[in-house]
Parts: C-alpha cells; sequence; structure tokens
C-alpha cells in the first residue's frame, strides 16, 4: 500500500503552471525567514506577557498556556510542521508525494489557527483592541490595495525616512499631549507581534489547498494510522499543557509586585545591597533595603503632587521594568542591579529632601510596620 501521492497529468502541469507550488522565486526566502524567526520570536515574545501574580484574570490562564515551558510538546508539532512547509520550499514536486509531509501541512493550519484563537482571547478584550487586526489582515487587503492606481502614485513618493520622521514628530508631540497617545503605536505593535500565527495560519491553508488540489488521494490505512497518532499527540500535548499551566500559576505570588527593578536589587549580596527580610501587614516576608524604600517614597510623592505625570511613568516603568526584573535572577546580577539604580536614587532621595525634609524618618517606615 503506498504512501506516494500519484502523479500530476502532464497536460495539467504543462498548462500555464497553474500545478506549481503558489511560492516560488525569492518569496521562496523570505517565506523560509518567516518560517524560523516568527515561531522563535512569538514564543520568546510570550515571556513579555507572562503574569505577575494570581490575578484571576483570563488573560493569566492564557498566557501561561502559550508559555514554552508549558506548550513543549506544541513546540515539536509545530516544528513538525514547519521542516515540513521548508521542504515544500526546497523541493515540491518530490516531497509533496509524500504524505507525511502533506499531513504537517494540514495539521500546520490546526496548530497556527490554534495560537490564532488564544492571542486573539488575550488581546481583544475591549473595542479599541479590535484595531490590531487591520494588521492581522495586512496580506488579504494590502496587496489588492496596492494595486491601485492612486495607490501605486503615493507609495512612488513615500521613502523611508519620511515614515521615521513622522514617527518621531509623533512620539514627542505625543508624549506632551496624554498618555493616551500611545495606544495607537502599542496597538500596531502588539499586532505587528501577534500577526505571526494568523499569518502563518494563511501560509500554512494556502499550501494545503494546492496539496488537496494536486497530490492528495484517497484515504487508506496508513493515512489513517498517521493521523491517529498526530491526534494522539494532539490530546497529550493538550494534557500536558493544562497540568503545566495550573502548575505555573500555583508558583506565582498571590499579590501584584511593585517596584520590579528596584526589587529585584534587593536580593543581592545583602552586606553589599543593605537587604534585611520584612513581613508584609498581609503576612508574606519580602527583601527590602534603602534603596527600594526611597524609590517608594519617591513613586508615593510623585502620585500625591502630580498624578497626571506619574500614571504615565508608571505605566513605562511597568512595561520595561517586568522584562529587566526576570533576567535579574542571581545575586550578582542583582548586585549589579543595585550600583546601576544608585544614580536614580541619588535624585530621588535629593528631590525627596527639597518635599519633606526629613526623608530618613519617612522612607523606613515603607514595607515595614
Amino acid at each position: 500500500m503506498s504512501l506516494e501521492s500519484p502523479n500530476i497529468p502532464n497536460e495539467v502541469s504543462e498548462s500555464s503552471g497553474s500545478a506549481d507550488f503558489p511560492v516560488r522565486g525569492w518569496w521562496r526566502v523570505l517565506y523560509i525567514l518567516f518560517l524560523i524567526v516568527v515561531p522563535v520570536f512569538s514564543f520568546v515574545a510570550v515571556e513579555a506577557i507572562k503574569p505577575e501574580w494570581q490575578s484571576g484574570d483570563r488573560e493569566a490562564y492564557v498566557a501561561l498556556l502559550m508559555l514554552p515551558e508549558a506548550a513543549v510538546f506544541f513546540l515539536t508539532l509545530i516544528a513538525y510542521s514547519v521542516l515540513c512547509y521548508l521542504l515544500l520550499l526546497l523541493n515540491a514536486d518530490h516531497f509533496a508525494k509524500f504524505f507525511a509531509v502533506r499531513l504537517g501541512i494540514y495539521t500546520g493550519v490546526f496548530l497556527a489557527l490554534q495560537y490564532t484563537i488564544l492571542l486573539g482571547v488575550y488581546l481583544f478584550s475591549g473595542v479599541q483592541s479590535l484595531a490590531i487586526l487591520l494588521v492581522w489582515f495586512l496580506p488579504l487587503y494590502l496587496p489588492k490595495l496596492k494595486r491601485l492606481n492612486f495607490v501605486k502614485r503615493i507609495l512612488s513618493y513615500i521613502r523611508l525616512w519620511m515614515i521615521a520622521v513622522v514617527l518621531i514628530v509623533y512620539v514627542i508631540i505625543a508624549s506632551f499631549i496624554r498618555e493616551d497617545s500611545f495606544i495607537p503605536v502599542l496597538l500596531v505593535f502588539l499586532g505587528i507581534v501577534a500577526s505571526g500565527p494568523f499569518w502563518s495560519f494563511l501560509i500554512a491553508i494556502r499550501a494545503s489547498a494546492w496539496l488537496l488540489e494536486y497530490h492528495e488521494t484517497n484515504l487508506t490505512l496508513p493515512h489513517g494510522l498517521g493521523i491517529a497518532a498526530w491526534l494522539a499527540a494532539y490530546v497529550s500535548a493538550w494534557r500536558f499543557d493544562i497540568l503545566k499551566m495550573h502548575e505555573l500559576y500555583a508558583q506565582l505570588p498571590p499579590v501584584p509586585p511593585d517596584c520590579y527593578i528596584a526589587t529585584a536589587a534587593a536580593h543581592g549580596h545583602a552586606n553589599f545591597v543593605g537587604s534585611k527580610t520584612v513581613q508584609l501587614a498581609n503576612g508574606h516576608l519580602m527583601q527590602v533595603n534603602r534603596q527600594l524604600q526611597i524609590f517608594k517614597s519617591a513613586e508615593l510623592a510623585l502620585l500625591a503632587v502630580a498624578p497626571q505625570v506619574h500614571k504615565p511613568l508608571r505605566n513605562m516603568y511597568d512595561f520595561i521594568g517586568k522584562p529587566l526584573a526576570r533576567m535579574i535572577r542571581y545575586p550578582l546580577l542583582a548586585d549589579a542591579a543595585y550600583l546601576s539604580l544608585k544614580p536614580f536614587e541619588w535624585i530621588a532621595e535629593s528631590v525627596l529632601r527639597l518635599i519633606i525634609g526629613d526623608v530618613q524618618s519617612y522612607s523606613t517606615h515603607i514595607y515595614t510596620e
């Protein structure tokens, strides 16, 4: 019982090249780069949305489902599908004959759709987030728009440096207006990052349509066994993913963190960073040093004096501080972070002396009873 698909009739293959693989020329190189880089970047980028505490939100559970340590078996299935597509890009006429390769393309459709749905559940939490769909659907409507005459004329006058200047001017103006002005830029960035699975879905479904039209045969026993084996692996991957998600969620702190980098820096060598273990009002233990107390005092003072300024600065610090704090996992790195924050500590303490005078007695009560 053969696993190979029948040859394409000569009259079909010789007529207008309709039986050729949909991706040709230099587009093959771009697709290869896309299929290798985007999956890796997407799973690395998931670390940026990893929840910091047991919030109970839907987004927290979805983010944990997509973490590489939870989706390790899905990564194997995705690698299988990517490998199959790369084989088609290298020699479609040869490798399309094998059902194992075709199965990898078909299953890639389901995997890409799965992560498209998961990212959609995570991102589309409001009406504003629907703007991300404009970026997701670029491969669908952008080629048609570029064929319009007036669009061609506009594009002929646009240069890369012009786009860069417009973006810089926008950021400068938006920073003086209000923090909400950055929302469109943030949405576009999130859309570009999160559109990878959807674009992979479009790529896989296009290849699947080509395989079904020109290379697919009737379902045979070996084909059925291959499908059954993949489905068993898929179900096992979901089981492991869900169990690991609950395990990772249980490991999260029950209360939200505060000063990300400064808190991580306080976990350096105690004699060097001057930290001590204190018990918070909720009963949890925390490493606290003078630097962390100064920064928290400065934040509370800014919140009281200029809340409009505090909010955008806090949002920016939350965005930058989370991934940086995750990198500070060892005492030596915490010591280095402590030293790098020293100039900012001195500035914050100087400003506090101008505002409240006795900084020492005020700040020492932060995080302590």
